[in-house]
């Protein structure tokens, strides 16, 4: 039974997750012309639920890429991963997307006792040739706010 409660304590502790990821390596990556790739782009939402139904922790939508959870409550959603979607091309300045793709993960822990779900959507952000490109921020960790 002390095991079981460990494990369970390191799961919460290890909780939902919100993670935006770059690439700017562009193999066979095919786009109309008069447009550039920007970069690709992969976001991940997870979180934890008790019998599939009852959220525990989740990912923080606000906070991508810290150790930020929201508890008692369930981001993982499609619509919260295009939310951070849309954010990015705000910020990368990109006028369009293309090979959008999304998924969704579920794996159960203790039989059904434990559920870990997780959206992933990811896609390449474009722009139109004549528009200047921000600087890269593939790698560079964020400053603290």
């Amino acid at each position: 039974m002390k095991t079981i409660l460990s494990a369970l304590v390191g799961a919460l502790l290890l909780a939902g997750c919100t993670t935006v990821r770059y690439s700017t390596t562009f193999h066979d990556v095919k786009v109309e012309d008069g447009e550039t790739p920007l970069e690709i782009v992969e976001i991940e939402n997870s979180g934890w639920e008790l019998f599939k139904f009852i959220p525990l922790a989740s990912g923080n939508p606000q906070k991508p890429n810290r150790l930020s959870c929201r508890w008692l409550s369930n981001t993982v959603t499609l619509q919260n991963n295009l939310n951070l979607l849309e954010q990015e091309m705000k910020t990368r300045v990109a006028t369009r997307f293309t090979n959008l793709t999304s998924r969704n993960s579920e794996e159960s822990f203790l039989f059904i006792l434990l559920t870990r779900n997780a959206y992933h959507t990811s896609a390449v952000l474009l722009k139109d040739a004549n528009t200047p490109t921000p600087p890269s921020t593939a790698g560079k960790k964020e400053s603290a706010k």
